[in-house]
């Protein structure tokens, strides 16, 4: 099998020799001075993740040098970024730029530290046993021997210098210091030196780049880099179709250009999609903390060496699509408020990850300015409809147009400035639209329509029942409806989309058929039409009730969410059991083995109620004797009372013997029940 031939950069895979930033010759600690050619820019791509990429041609003469002058904070994206090409078989010497330590580390090499923003008192504990002559009240000259700093309950904290002179120490408060000087002239100029080091720090608005090429001749020459660039944006104008089945479409690019270049006549590309960008601290030099060791020698570190990569293409020509035209809707009568005759000025294409639109004039925009491109003109598909969502609105839909990307482009979001016949009419936003692929844009409140939303919960149901060995499985099912009420305010037409929530678990049962489905909401629709009028539809959303004339209609929506419980058969009361033989229906198995179950249960609950009269009987006997016993022992052996209760005592015995021979038998026959019970329950698993 042939592998296809991949497609080549513009310019970096010519017969020139290439070098990038890896060649960088070792910097100057001085500031270069630009003596080289200086080359326009001739083609920026804007990408939509805040950098852009911008390259620099012309043609340079012989052995010769070309200059750049970057913002500081733009040199870690030049240098992990800068590819440069000399396209006449020249060859890239080299390239130099103005270094700096960072900041911090420039003023940690002077005696007096200036890197925190050090207060007085900061400045002199770090000049001790320098000279120094302070005024206050009085005039006092020594030598720095130290800063105290007290803190007084209820005060702000209080800082003391102490100086020493012919054999004296004297304490100055420095809250009094009126004025200080240090006796050393080197000392001064450090301090000066410093100073000044923060004011050139601050005020480097340019760091100038050298790029040395040698060769023969007159040659053309390239340099490209990624830098810093505000976001481009899109915005959009959607003109609306009296037929309602079809828009115009316009798209426009801003370009903005807050930095120090002027791009005069260039080639711009705007880039759609998230390639990854960021950004590495290249420009400033970074030094290691290093242990320090007696007597030992520490290895190099052998920075890893990267095993390849794919080359970049940046560079490369990008696809080129036409991007369709189309004349604006003949209906339109807002027409000068959108622009008539305009035109897509770019050229779509897809790459990779990303799309991009080429503009196909070249473009100037200078220093500090903004411009607004068009790169779109199109004829959509587009469907008018009203939109109804309660978290927006719980009284009205919205109006709304259902466009179709069949423009074979990637939209970039943006505001979309709705037009009808009628003139401007809404605004809405379009987010990442990919080719084929259609979204409602909802652009203005309808307030021809009104709803009423009402929703209340049905009781939860047990819907079936089946047996999995000794488990009873039921099925309960729980539902809410929801009842949408619409009232056309006169005699309306419109296709209304009713966006439901979705609830987790729960499945549409009514209206059939099928609802459309996002992310997080059901899509029902009704027709709502005008008398002598055949009405709109959707086709991404079916038609789920018609209604006709100005009547108010409903459409209802059931969810429902049915959940398996499983539980032990033993442990079912026979309550459940006779509910669920009564209101279910059942399969004959499943209802023979209920019965077979619910029959075993009433001879237990049976044989468990006549043990139980049979204990309260015993109970209530021996309670009795007990009262009986009490009162004989108040009275005489041979009292008639006496033998009466003697006989009582016999006759009662004679009872608690016959109930508990009573209660053996009923144990017998309850342990009996429930091993045929057990069985039946053991048998359910069985094949």
């Amino acid at each position: 099998m042939t592998t296809p031939a991949r497609p080549r950069p513009a310019w970096p895979r010519v017969a020139a020799t290439i070098l990038v930033a890896a060649t960088l010759a070792a910097a100057s600690s001085q500031p270069l001075e630009p003596a080289g050619a200086q080359l326009p820019v001739t083609r920026v791509v804007i990408f939509s993740t805040g950098v852009a990429y911008v390259e620099h041609g012309g043609v340079v003469d012989g052995d010769t040098t070309v200059d750049l002058r970057v913002p500081p904070g733009a040199m870690d994206d030049l240098l992990q970024s800068l590819v440069v090409a000399d396209l006449g078989g020249g060859r890239v010497d080299g390239v130099r730029y103005g270094t700096r330590d960072p900041l911090a580390r420039i003023l940690g090499s002077y005696p007096i530290d200036l890197s925190r923003d050090p207060s007085l008192a900061d400045v002199l504990a770090q000049a001790r046993g320098e000279r120094v002559r302070v005024t206050t009240d009085v005039e006092v000259e020594g030598v720095i021997l130290g800063v105290e700093r007290v803190n007084v309950a209820g005060e702000a904290p209080r800082a003391y210098l102490t100086v020493f002179e012919g054999g004296r120490l004297q304490r100055v408060d420095l809250a009094e210091v009126r004025d200080l000087a240090f006796e050393s002239e080197a000392l001064r100029t450090q301090i000066d030196a410093a100073l000044a080091a923060i004011a050139a720090y601050r005020d480097a608005a340019e760091v100038p780049v050298r790029i040395a090429l040698s060769g023969a001749g007159e040659r053309e020459v390239r340099v490209g880099y990624l830098r810093e660039m505000p976001v481009w944006k899109t915005s959009y104008r959607l003109v609306l179709g009296a037929a309602g089945d079809a828009a115009d479409l316009q798209g426009w690019a801003i370009f903005d250009n807050p930095t120090s270049l002027d791009f005069e006549d260039v080639q711009v590309t705007f880039v759609a999609g998230q390639p990854a960008s960021f950004v590495s601290a290249l420009f400033e030099p970074v030094y290691a903390e290093r242990a320090r060791v007696k007597s030992a020698v520490t290895a190099g570190f052998v920075p890893p060496t990267d095993a390849g990569a794919i080359a970049s293409e940046m560079s490369r020509s990008l696809m080129a699509a036409p991007s369709p035209a189309a004349p604006m809707a003949d209906a339109f009568a807002a027409e000068a408020a959108v622009g008539t005759g305009v035109e897509a000025l770019a050229d779509g294409g897809a790459t990779g990850a990303t799309f991009s639109y080429t503009v196909r004039d070249p473009v100037t925009v200078r220093r500090f300015e903004s411009v607004l491109v068009p790169i779109l003109r199109a004829d959509v598909t587009a469907f008018e409809v009203a939109l109804f969502d309660g978290r927006v609105d719980a009284r009205h839909p919205l109006r709304a147009v259902r466009v179709v990307n069949d423009t074979g482009l990637h939209l970039a979001p943006g505001p979309v400035t709705v037009f009808d016949v009628g003139g401007f009419t809404g605004t809405a936003l379009v987010p990442d639209l990919v080719p084929g692929d259609d979204r409602l844009l909802a652009y203005a409140v309808d307030l021809e329509i009104a709803l009423d939303v009402e929703t209340r919960s049905e009781p939860e149901r047990v819907v079936s029942v089946r047996f999995d060995g000794a488990l009873l499985v039921s099925e309960h099912r729980s539902r809410i409806v929801t009842t949408y009420r619409l009232a056309p305010r006169g005699d309306v037409t419109r296709f209304v989309v009713i966006e439901h929530p979705r609830r987790s678990g729960f499945e549409v049962v009514s209206p059939t058929p099928a609802p459309t489905m996002t992310p997080d909401a059901y899509r029902f629709g009704v027709s709502l039409v005008a008398e002598d009028d055949e009405g709109t539809t959707d086709p991404n959303v079916a038609e789920h009730a018609r209604c006709e004339g100005a009547e108010p209609c409903a459409l209802q929506v059931v969810l429902e969410r049915v959940e398996s419980r499983r539980v032990a058969v033993s442990s079912v009361p026979l309550e459940r059991i006779e509910v669920y033989l009564q209101d279910l229906e059942l399969g004959d198995d499943t209802r023979a083995q209920l019965e077979a179950i619910a029959a075993l249960q009433r001879e237990l609950v049976r044989v468990d109620r006549a043990i139980a009269e049979q204990r309260a009987r015993r109970n209530a006997i021996v309670d009795d004797q007990a009262r009986v016993r009490q009162n004989m022992a108040a009275l005489e052996r041979n009292s008639a009372l006496y033998r009466r209760y003697v006989a009582e005592l016999t006759e009662q015995e004679d009872t608690l013997a016959e109930i508990g021979q009573r209660l053996e038998a009923l144990a017998s026959e309850r342990s009996a029940l429930q091993d045929e019970f057990d069985a039946l329950v053991r048998g359910l698993g069985a094949d």
